[in-house]
């Protein structure tokens, strides 16, 4: 679809920004001019026509060489119209298929750089895309970590600290924020884990694992976020337990041992508990059947792991064709 034209005010601040830099006073402009020129900003919308239009005009405004694509997640309203008259590439999915999918096609689709992720509802700010764009320069995933003073619905608190809990125990690290909406990537690295993604609203927590996972160069730059325009899709009771497994499965994918050897040395644990209740209190008459059982477990569960191990360092090897 081909992007309509678009006329803009130019506001007095522009202006002066524009002569700033042209004079070499506004090193930070200039760098920042440089580099919009390699970032393509894709947006997922779905139902999201009360707010796209705007969303597209503020970075359009700010960033007038950046490339924008809006993807279309088979909105029932007005928001493929919206976007494409504020100025947006828009793509289209026939159906809803998901937050995920929206973000693969719209990387596949982009031609530039860097790809920036950002939220079609208006929580993320503009000088936020503009501190992210300014910060990607040597690194793989630059990441907007959500301040304390950002917004966060009340009923999503519980959820969110036992997700960030459960992921910083299988990483084995500290992740500042796991799930933000607002990143920007080098393209060329995120292209060869997008086959990894889930096609569900759980795709920056996947690409977070990978990338960590990965050794990859990985920035965390303080953001704030706003209250959303509309409702969300995202359900804490429904979405949370999915956003656990799969972060449980994107670390047997990149870590399998690691799992599989915790399993293994609890059940040995449990096997010599057994052996030492067996000698006290079951008079030394040989060996039981549930130790039997637990020993066998355990390295049956062990040479998984390191089959598993095997086949996941095959998986992570595969590139699909581009």
């Amino acid at each position: 679809m081909q992007r309509l034209s678009l006329i803009r005010e130019v506001t007095t601040d522009d202006c002066v920004a524009a002569r700033l830099t042209r004079c070499g006073q506004n090193p930070e402009a200039e760098t920042m001019a440089i580099q919009t020129s390699s970032v393509s900003v894709v947006i997922p919308a779905l139902n999201e026509g009360a707010i796209i239009g705007r969303v597209v005009r503020d970075i359009i405004s700010r960033f007038a060489e950046i490339e924008v694509i809006v993807v279309n997640d088979g909105s029932s309203d007005d928001t493929a119209e919206k976007a494409a008259m504020a100025g947006a590439q828009v793509i289209s999915h026939y159906q809803v298929l998901g937050y995920g999918a929206a973000l693969r096609t719209g990387t596949e689709a982009a031609t530039r750089h860097y790809v920036l992720f950002c939220d079609g509802d208006g929580q993320h700010r503009i000088e936020d895309i503009g501190r992210l764009i300014a910060e990607c320069e040597g690194y793989d995933m630059v990441v907007g970590q959500r301040t304390a003073t950002s917004h966060t619905a009340l009923s999503r608190r519980p959820g969110k600290l036992l997700l960030r809990w459960f992921a910083d125990f299988l990483a084995g690290e500290r992740i500042p924020d796991i799930n933000s909406g607002l990143r920007i990537f080098r393209r060329d690295v995120l292209l060869r884990y997008i086959h990894l993604m889930p096609q569900g609203f759980s795709f920056s927590t996947t690409s977070t694992f990978a990338m960590l996972k990965s050794h990859r160069r990985i920035k965390y730059v303080p953001i704030t976020v706003k209250p959303r325009v509309g409702e969300s899709t995202v359900r804490q009771w429904r979405h949370g337990p999915i956003t656990l497994m799969l972060i449980l499965r994107i670390t047997v994918l990149f870590e399998p041992l690691k799992v599989f050897l915790a399993l293994a040395g609890l059940l040995l644990a449990l096997c010599i508990l057994s052996v030492i209740i067996n000698q006290v209190w079951g008079q030394g008459r040989g060996i039981a059947d549930t130790t039997v059982l637990l020993f066998v477990s355990s390295l049956l569960v062990f040479l998984f792991g390191l089959l598993c191990d095997q086949v996941s360092a095959m998986r992570r090897d595969y590139r699909p064709q581009q």
